[in-house]
């Protein structure tokens, strides 16, 4: 049958049929109300090995069904929004793409380098869209940073620091969120979403150095010393212990300027070595109604549209690939971060009657 433009032009504007594999805490959470009441995507299946996740979801979701392998979906669904744990990003991907079946995972893309490359290869041969979550990029401040570090107004940036809290509770329904085998510490599980704004508007970095408590274990705590192309200094501090005040400051040759994503969600600018502080947010009546809802809609939203234009979506692999790089490029330098107060530490500031340092 002669596929005519009225037949393409129906066939792009029917919704899309997506499915959701991996019903933890972050699609009930995050994805589930930015899914809710789309008029581009219709939620045909929700997939969890745990029957009792799936079901309860898809009576979420009008119109869809549990099921328990993401491999029956080929055939039944156009694209699908990877949640699972990290551990099982690579291989549902790769599992998917082959299926002809579109893919918007969420962070991280993948735990290694060569994960990465076997999803990108797979989305390669199969011509199908893959894209990366992060919503990070779609928070307005995130926005008006790309543009301001790309003009540049306050000159060469002389150095970044960025401390963040990235949590200290998230109701995991499972063991993959705190595993060493699941990706489960807090550089990889969030400050992927840290470096992956630093990355997208300040360009390539290096790691130089990185301390964390991991201990055998997953860390909670870590301090990553990076480097810009030109020799510029970052340094991430990232904690799941203890209050941070969660901006990233850029030093400037002509002046400040301090980022806050969400909490709290501004700008502040400072012209000169003394000069006035000026501070502000970026208007967004849809945000400020709904942040993260709004944020993981317009995640959603570029996603169909990469699909249906043909384009990369705003974050594609390569740039997932280019996070999990230098997450390993630190791990690979992992030191142990000592505290004052750690064992045996402590035991020996007291034994010699001094005081740890601050």
């Amino acid at each position: 049958m002669t596929d005519t433009t009225g037949d393409r032009l129906t066939r792009a504007a029917a919704p899309m049929r997506l499915a959701v594999v991996g019903c933890g805490a972050v699609a009930e959470r995050y994805h589930l109300p930015a899914l809710i009441g789309r008029r581009d995507i219709t939620v045909t299946a929700v997939v969890d090995p745990t029957p009792a996740r799936a079901r309860a979801m898809a009576s979420r979701l009008p119109g869809s069904v549990a099921m328990s392998d993401h491999r029956d979906l080929a055939g039944h669904v156009d694209a699908a929004l990877v949640t699972a744990p990290n551990a099982w990003h690579e291989s549902i991907s790769v599992d998917l793409l082959r299926r002809g079946i579109h893919v918007l995972v969420e962070k991280p893309m993948a735990r290694s380098v060569d994960e990465c490359d076997r999803m990108a290869a797979g989305a390669a041969a199969s011509g199908c869209v893959l894209a990366v979550g992060r919503d990070f990029r779609h928070f307005p401040v995130a926005q008006f940073a790309a543009g301001f570090f790309a003009e540049r107004p306050l000159g060469p940036i002389r150095s970044v620091d960025v401390r963040q809290n990235a949590g200290m509770r998230w109701p995991a329904v499972s063991t993959g969120e705190i595993s060493r085998e699941g990706g489960g510490g807090v550089l990889i599980n969030f400050g992927v979403h840290v470096l992956d704004l630093l990355l997208w508007w300040l360009g390539d970095m290096r790691a130089v150095a990185y301390r964390d408590d991991a201990h055998g274990g997953v860390e909670a705590e870590c301090e990553c010393e990076l480097e810009l192309q030109d020799g510029t200094p970052v340094r991430v501090d990232l904690t799941r212990r203890r209050p941070m005040r969660d901006t990233i400051i850029a030093t400037c040759e002509r002046g400040t300027i301090e980022l806050g994503m969400f909490e709290p969600a501004m700008i502040r600018l400072r012209v000169g070595g003394a000069g006035p502080v000026v501070e502000g947010t970026v208007p967004d009546l849809e945000f400020e109604r709904a942040p993260l809802r709004t944020v993981f809609a317009r995640q959603l939203a570029d996603f169909v549209a990469a699909i249906r234009e043909g384009r990369a979506p705003l974050v594609p692999a390569s740039d997932g690939r280019r996070v999990v790089a230098l997450v390993s490029s630190c791990y690979a330098r992992r030191q142990r971060l000592g505290r004052p107060w750690d064992f045996p530490q402590a035991f020996a500031t007291a034994a010699k009657g001094g005081q740890p340092d601050a």
